[in-house]
């Protein structure tokens, strides 16, 4: 078997980005900002990985963001990979129905996604924990604002990455497709 190393370089520095915008999303934006709420920028590229991959290789990406971001935050990691699993299945039903490539499509979807992530989490806690999430409604809102106005240049970003290590991006909606 024939070892694809593009698609595993892609795949590391995905990962990479990954844990960068994680931590300057919990870290360095609070330096620069203070109490302002960060925009949740890993967001932005689980919403890349939703729409630009296939189905499986994108639940597995995922779940291994969920895990690796789990050293970023508090929440459980139960409550991290039945979001974003629920996240996924909202956005790549929408993409089935209704998709455009470029960055004006993934902008929307990342502000889709930013207010489906929020109220999923919100419900989700509230039915598995304990200890349900605080409402917290203007925190909330101000990353609703400001994690779309982040799409753009994250969409040019991880553009430039697919290009170089030349991975296949799906643009194509459809069914399933193994």
């Amino acid at each position: 078997m024939k070892i694809r190393w593009n698609i595993l370089l892609n795949f590391l520095v995905f990962f990479a980005v990954l844990m960068l915008v994680a931590g300057f999303q919990t870290t360095f934006w609070f330096q620069l900002f203070g109490n302002v709420p960060s925009p949740l920028l890993w967001l932005n590229l689980v919403v890349y990985v939703i729409l630009y991959r296939k189905p499986f290789p994108a639940i597995f990406t995922i779940y291994a963001m969920g895990f690796i971001l789990l050293t970023f935050t508090a929440m459980p990691l139960k409550m991290m990979w039945i979001s974003l699993i629920i996240l996924f299945t909202l956005v790549y039903g929408i993409k089935t129905r209704v998709f455009w490539s470029g960055s004006g499509y993934y902008t929307i979807m990342c502000a889709f996604s930013a207010v489906a992530y929020h109220l999923i989490y919100f419900f989700t806690s509230m039915v598995i924990e304990k200890t349900p999430a605080s409402f917290e409604i203007v925190d909330r809102l101000v990353q609703i604002v400001l994690t779309p106005s982040f799409a753009f240049p994250m969409y040019w970003l991880l553009a430039k990455i697919d290009k170089i290590t030349q991975d296949e991006l799906m643009h194509e909606p459809g069914g399933l497709e193994l």
